[in-house]
């Protein structure tokens, strides 16, 4: 008798544990966002990025740059954020919203905005924290302050971008470079940026990042149409080790 209660004692105490590990598996969701309508904004294009947080976009042959609203970047990761945010953007088209409750730096050619790409309508800022290459931004109110914080717990959670124990023994291991993201460029320097096709080239960091879906067993570059309703940044030589094979459409090796 007294072992079958200790038995039963020892499921109960085993379906509690299942029970306290799902909830915590799930304790952030995802927010979501009101859509944008596309017909009533201007596209742009994107012909330069600083520092992962700040894109520089074509208006009338002027180079204005474009402060991401509510991303604090990580200092340590900032070549992460980097190419990040160059693989989601390299020769696309964006659309720029503002939010009412930020205020324009005195600078015709800086503004603060959302940025959606144009093919899919991805919410560049919200995917940035999304994936844990960077941080809400706590410091400021924005429209978006409560679903940002939600998304950085869930990238937390999962040990996404920054998050991720293995990243963060990388960047210990390797010398960090001094950053020059928050340097203003002078009109001169904007021209070459906008002349130097730099957007449209890979560097050796960009092109050892592919992405894979949820269900698929293909892995994809930035910008491919079957990423569109999810993609996950991963390593090519990881993706390769996984089983993964190149998608037809947007790889060609």
């Amino acid at each position: 008798m007294k072992q079958r209660k200790r038995l039963i004692a020892v499921i109960v105490l085993a379906a509690l544990s299942v029970c306290a590990a799902t909830a915590y598996k799930f304790s952030f969701e995802l927010p979501t966002f009101e859509e944008i309508t596309p017909a009533q904004l201007l596209s742009y294009q994107v012909v330069g990025i600083i520092g992962g947080d700040t894109v520089i976009i074509d208006v009338n042959s002027l180079r204005v740059k474009v402060k991401m609203i509510g991303i604090t970047p990580a200092e340590k990761y900032s070549g992460q954020l980097a190419a990040f945010t160059k693989n989601l953007l390299r020769g696309e088209n964006v659309f720029i919203v503002k939010d009412p409750n930020q205020n324009e730096p005195n600078n015709a050619e800086t503004i603060s905005g959302y940025v959606y790409r144009v093919p899919d309508g991805l919410f560049v800022n919200a995917e940035i924290i999304r994936q844990g290459y960077g941080r809400a931004d706590k410091t400021a109110a924005f429209k978006y302050s409560a679903e940002f914080g939600q998304l950085e717990k869930f990238a937390r959670e999962r040990g996404k971008g920054i998050w991720d124990t293995s990243l963060a023994e990388q960047s210990v291991n390797q010398p960090l470079q001094k950053n020059t993201s928050q340097s203003e460029p002078t009109k001169q320097q904007a021209a070459i940026i906008s002349a130097t096709p730099k957007i449209s080239q890979n560097t050796d960091t960009e092109k050892d990042i592919v992405y894979v879906t949820k269900t698929g067993t293909k892995y994809h570059r930035s910008g491919c149409s079957f990423l569109s309703k999810s993609s996950t940044p991963i390593k090519l030589e990881d993706a390769k080790a996984k089983g993964y094979t190149p998608c037809s459409k947007c790889c060609k090796e």
